[in-house]
């Protein structure tokens, strides 16, 4: 198994739940996890770590034993919302090889009283690779319907976010540069 950094594992473990929804833990082998196959544990004590991170996870409330003997983890609200955070951490936005020409912009007014996610989004349409434009617009060459809905989902203000196609927008020419298209 690789050095995993401070944290790491939970990560993988978070983000694995999202993808999978529930990690069991083998009933054929005693005390192995099925979540090993994605660390490819070496020892006892590489094993004993990845359980160790689950039981954090479960008492940060994380995750939750499922299951009649608690054999089973799942996602709690929380966790979820971690673990769509990590996600979103992970999220780029893909270039295109040859442009197809639209300037896509990201709009968004979110309510005084959603502040946080309103941040959030700001800094998570940033890390996506978006430029801001203008206060609550951003904008990029290249398609990201898909990345922009999940952003607005995991904040729970998709409906305050809207996208634009354009083939013309004012003041680009600096913007080509950046994009390299």
């Amino acid at each position: 198994m690789k050095k995993y950094e401070k944290g790491e594992i939970g990560e993988i473990i978070l983000s694995t739940l999202l993808v999978v929804g529930v990690i069991t833990i083998a009933v054929t082998m005693p005390n192995a996890v099925q979540l090993f196959k994605y660390f490819t544990p070496k020892n006892a004590t590489e094993r004993a770590r990845i359980k160790l991170s689950v039981r954090r996870l479960e008492k940060g409330g994380l995750i939750e034993a499922t299951g009649s003997k608690g054999e089973s983890f799942t996602l709690t609200q929380k966790g979820k919302e971690k673990a769509m955070r990590y996600a979103i951490e992970q999220m780029k936005i893909v270039s295109q090889k040859t442009w197809d020409k639209k300037w896509r912009l990201i709009m968004f007014d979110v309510p005084e009283d959603k502040k946080q996610a309103r941040r959030a989004i700001n800094l998570a349409l940033k890390k996506l690779g978006c430029v801001q434009y203008q206060k609550s617009v951003f904008i990029t060459p290249f398609p990201c319907k898909k990345e922009i809905d999940f952003v607005g989902e995991c904040f729970g203000v998709r409906e305050h976010i809207r996208m634009i196609v354009a083939s013309e927008v004012e003041g680009v020419a600096s913007l080509q540069k950046v994009f390299k298209v």
